[in-house]
Formats: structure tokens, sequence, C-alpha cells
């Protein structure tokens, strides 16, 4: 029985490395694309069944890691000789707290505005403005953009930001973020830094968020008993080759240390908001409220507090 591969990769990133991975590996089986439903079902429901699930599944869904804890019986350990982690995701608390699950990228959500927002936002806070309320865009529920971006609204703005999530319009992808904010059809939007660079009416401007960009770590799950290739497979996407595209191609941060990294994360400083392992297997188990803050909830337009810095 051949290799099987389940890559739920963000589409500006699937092509050239599904290409790459099947030009290396001509006898491994790739199973077909699925749309945002079939993914969030199988990833919240399915996962982790050993007859369902591919011998190497890459994700960026929550429900996923929730799910491979649940079932950890069915997975195994990833081999300690893969490539370390590059300082910057370290530094942040990204390091895997156990080894059946390996973070091969850090997916990156950056804010862009339409240009007659005044003040223009700095940041996430920023969203939780009066102004803004029922003005905001992001990805559909069947992505694990909502949930993610309630969270760190509620917890950059306690009450403010639970109402601010409560208004925002969950019901547009990347591409099309892009266009309706270029438009004025919203105020601002949610989307990867690759649907951040340009505007094909020039009405929209981009915002590396003062808080960091939002991380969603792209994450590869090994089954137990998986066919060599498999493990094979696994190494390649650690290659500098599919981590450049990584960077090239997607904008997003690549997991190895020697992939340059792309230019607005460095001009950037390299800002990442991110809330930790146990707050992200919450989210991927349903549970949205995120963990108490210490001091006054961050007002828009002011500093994020020490716990999101």
């Amino acid at each position: 029985m051949s290799t099987t591969l389940h890559l739920a990769i963000p589409p500006n990133i699937a092509r050239q490395t599904l290409w790459e991975i099947q030009s290396a590996f001509p006898g491994v089986a790739i199973r077909p694309p699925q749309n945002h439903d079939e993914m969030s079902d199988f990833f919240g429901n399915v996962f982790g069944d050993e007859e369902r699930t591919a011998d190497l599944t890459l994700t960026v869904y929550p429900s996923a890691l929730a799910r491979a804890v649940q079932q950890e019986k069915i997975f195994a350990p990833v081999p300690k000789d893969l490539p370390g982690m590059r300082k910057e995701l370290v530094d942040i608390g990204l390091k895997e707290p156990m080894d059946h699950f390996k973070v091969v990228a850090a997916v990156t959500m950056m804010i862009i505005h339409h240009e007659t927002v005044h003040p223009p936002p700095k940041g996430w806070a920023d969203l939780c403005r009066e102004d803004l309320e029922g003005q905001v865009v992001i990805p559909p529920h069947n992505t694990p953009a909502p949930a993610l971006f309630a969270h760190y609204l509620e917890k950059l703005c306690g009450e403010k930001g639970k109402r601010a999530a409560a208004t925002v319009h969950a019901k547009l992808f990347p591409q099309d973020i892009n266009k309706a904010v270029d438009e004025g059809v919203y105020k601002a939007g949610m989307v990867f830094p690759a649907f951040a660079r340009t505007f094909r009416l020039g009405k929209a401007k981009a915002l590396w968020p003062e808080e960091g960009a939002v991380v969603i770590p792209l994450l590869a799950f090994l089954k137990r008993g998986a066919h060599e290739d498999a493990l094979k497979v696994l190494r390649a996407f650690f290659s500098r080759q599919i981590q450049s595209i990584v960077a090239e191609n997607g904008l997003f941060c690549p997991a190895v240390e020697d992939v340059p990294l792309f230019s607005e994360m460095v001009q950037n400083g390299s800002r990442l908001l991110w809330s930790g392992w146990d707050q992200y297997m919450a989210l991927g188990s349903g549970e949205t409220s995120p963990p108490p803050v210490t001091g006054k909830p961050v007002e828009p337009g002011r500093s994020a507090c020490s716990c999101c810095k």
C-alpha cells in the first residue's frame, strides 16, 4: 500500500509545495484537496481515526491538535533529529510541548485598513474602537481565523474586545478581503501578509500590528506505523527548498534557522502574537474564553500588555 499524505496547507504555498513533493516522491498518494467546510469537519470530528488518518498530515487547524491529544496512540513521535526551531519562534514559546507533532512553519495574520480610517489603527486593540464596530472583515468560520481573532480581541480589550469580535464579518477569504477593504466596503480586515502588499485601487494600507502578527502554526503529524516514505516527506518539509517556498511564496515564518525571513517580518522586528499551546488546544476544543489577563485590558491606541509582548 502506498504512503498517504493529507496536506491541508495554505493555498499560496500549496501549488509549488505539492509539485516539489510529487516530483521527489512519485509513489506517494496525496489526498485530493478539501474545501474549508470539509477540512473544518474532518479535523474537528474525524482526525485521529486510524482508518481515515493519513500517514502524514499537515494542517493549520487547531482542532487537529486537540484531536491528536485525545487520540495520542494513533500518532508516532517525530524524530528527534529533525531541524531545531528558529530563535524567533522559540522566543515566543512555540517550541512543541510534546513529541507527537512538529511545527513546520508559522502562518502569520496582519491588518489592512482603508485610508479613510482616522486615526489609523496601530494594532489589534484598535479594532475594538467604536468607529470600527461592524466594519471589520475576516476569514469565515470554517477556518481557524474567527476563534483566534475573538480570543486576541478579548484578551487585549476585555469585554470591549468581546463585543467587537461579535460584530466582525467572518465571511471572506484573504484575496476578497483585500479587495473589499480597498474598495471601502469594510474599514479593516485580517489577512495573510501576501494579501497585504498591493491594492488595486491604492486605497488601503497594510499594518503589522504593534502587538505582533497573529501566529497560526502549520503542524505535521506522523501516524504510528506509517511507511518510511512518510518520514522522508516530513524531512523534505524542513529542507531549505520547501522552507524557502514558505518564506518567499507564502510570506510565512519558516521553522528553520538558516532560511531568511520575509521582508515585512524583518522590518517589524519579528513581532509575533502567540498565547501558548494550552490556549491553542483549548480553541481547538471549542473553548473560546481566554485565560485571565493580569492588569487592566489594553485600551485602543495603547501598547499591548506584558503578557502579549
